[in-house]
């Protein structure tokens, strides 16, 4: 409280005094009087400085000072007030003491230094007074002051490592981190930092979101953010057509999209996606349901949407899972439009048949993973059509295609020699023909599901066994004439095997299931039986 009084002691004389000052002015100096008596020396005969200092002794780093501001100061005035009287008359009183001032300065010193010791929990801190240092020392004291107030250890890193450090952060994190001081703002907002934006949630407002952002990361570069290349905004269901349009407009450097749930998209915002950012390679729409890739708008330069946009999309992976207004025309124009696909994930699209199948197959020969599960009216002669990939093909899925029987698996068996991942489950008309098939066909068949296919028995399961012991994961879940023989083959053959599905396979015993364990220690092993516990 004392040099905050003293302050405004300076303060007030500096002013004009008026009357409405001077009382307060006269309180201020009783409290200065008393401060004085109580051995705390304060010279206010003259505006003098009040300044004083914070020495920590024996720090490993050195002493430590503090220098804390002074208040300004203004010359005597000559007039005779009863302030300035009263004043005068203190420091008469001061040169008729028989204490010298040197000697006062000793003992205050010596008073505070013992009743303010260990300062902050450091030996040997005390709190000196600048008035206390002489005038050989007070260059010494100056040549050693430090700040008291330590960095934060965030300062002492480069901008590099907190770069780094900012690099696996999130969206929603990078700007809050931009919040907390000028530097990490600056640092938050590097391009390099931005190369992926990545929001969801059904509260948030992401038009406006991605609206703040675009506008924010194309100051460098106007109109143009040029460092965006992944952009993930699964379960927006907020997200409109123009915020789209303004992420295609501004980020043409985009490799990867995901709309997963972005009920409100329709055609004309993945046109402009597709046809804005010529290096796209992996795009995921499923769920937007009002998506059919039929009506695409038309440039002015071009009579045809096909010729603007085979010199567009270089599409390599497109998932359309759940999209339930596609039909075989839509199937068309992507299969036109995108030769270059490898990955097609057509799942639960109801409108999709063998005519849509075969469009695909004829422009996009280099397809390696295909799925149709759900689509009812995909039958054998879509199983043909897609065994004219070859070897090219790797993953093919049509679980709960009851429309698929042993032709159109022995089909696949015969030409696609390389296949790896075979979904067959719920096919009710595949049987272990083409189980064999598949054994004589495809040796490097690590995934197998045959789960709900009543018609599977030991005697396809154990040639598949037997032939492809490179077997990793094998799905038999419902299927009701499965025995300890193929538990007991499995276990001998395929030592590499990883995952077993034997839920609602009833016929398998405790014993047959502890052979497996012990022979395959890796195998994760599902089931319902409670005596297996």
């Amino acid at each position: 409280m004392v040099p905050a009084a003293l302050y405004a002691f300076h303060a007030m004389e500096k002013s004009s005094m008026e009357p409405l000052y001077r009382k307060n002015y006269y309180v201020l100096w009783k409290c200065s009087l008393f401060c004085e008596r109580i051995m705390l020396k304060f010279v206010i005969s003259k505006p003098a400085p009040f300044k004083y200092s914070l020495k920590l002794e024996n720090i490993p780093n050195g002493s430590i000072t503090k220098k804390l501001p002074q208040p300004p100061t203004t010359p005597t005035s000559d007039i005779q007030t009863p302030e300035s009287t009263a004043k005068s008359s203190i420091a008469s009183n001061r040169s008729k003491s028989p204490t010298s001032s040197a000697e006062l300065s000793k003992t205050n010193s010596s008073t505070r230094s013992a009743s303010e010791s260990n300062y902050n929990g450091n030996n040997n801190a005390e709190i000196a007074y600048e008035d206390d240092i002489g005038q050989g020392q007070e260059d010494a004291a100056s040549s050693r002051t430090l700040d008291v107030q330590r960095p934060s250890p965030f300062d002492r890193l480069t901008d590099s490592i907190i770069t780094n450090m900012f690099s696996y952060l999130s969206t929603k994190q990078l700007c809050r981190c931009s919040c907390v001081s000028r530097r990490w703002h600056r640092l938050a907002w590097q391009p390099t930092l931005w190369t992926t934006i990545q929001l969801s949630g059904r509260r948030l407002d992401v038009n406006f979101a991605l609206k703040v952002l675009v506008k924010r990361l194309s100051r460098e570069t106007p109109y143009l953010c040029l460092s965006v290349e992944r952009l993930f905004l699964n379960g927006c269901h907020r997200l409109s057509d123009k915020a789209l349009e303004l992420v295609a407009h501004r980020c043409p450097e985009l490799l990867h999209v995901e709309l997963m749930g972005c009920h409100q998209i329709s055609n004309a915002a993945i046109f402009q996606i597709v046809s804005r950012c010529p290096n796209l390679d992996y795009l995921d729409i499923s769920g937007c349901k009002q998506v059919d890739c039929m009506n695409l708008p038309v440039e002015p330069a071009y009579s045809d949407p096909k010729d603007f946009l085979k010199q567009r999309i270089n599409l390599r992976h497109l998932d359309m899972s759940d999209c339930s207004l596609l039909d075989d025309n839509g199937l068309r124009t992507i299969a036109t439009n995108c030769p270059t696909l490898v990955n097609l994930y057509l799942r639960r699209c109801v409108g999709v048949t063998d005519i849509g199948v075969q469009y695909v197959t004829t422009q996009c020969l280099m397809l390696k993973e295909v799925s149709l599960s759900d689509c009812p009216r995909v039958t054998d002669c879509a199983m043909r059509e897609l065994a004219k990939l070859e070897y090219h093909l790797r993953y093919l899925s049509v679980a709960k295609c009851e429309l698929i029987t042993d032709m159109g698996v022995y089909a696949i068996a015969k030409h696609c020699y390389k296949l790896r991942y075979l979904n067959v489950r719920g096919c009710v008309l595949v049987s272990d023909k083409s189980l064999e098939a598949l054994s004589r066909g495809c040796p490097r068949l690590r995934s197998l599901d045959v789960g709900k296919c009543p018609l599977i028995t030991d005697h396809g399961l154990v040639s598949i066994a037997t032939n492809c012991q490179s077997l990793r994961k094998l799905s038999l879940k419902g299927c009701l004439h499965v025995t300890d023989q193929v538990i007991e083959v499995l276990a001998q053959v395929c030592p590499d095997l990883q995952q077993l599905n034997i839920q609602d396979c009833d016929e398998v015993s405790r014993e047959a299931y502890r052979l497996l364990k012990r022979c395959c220690r890796k195998c994760i092993i599902e089931h319902t039986n409670p005596a297996f516990y």
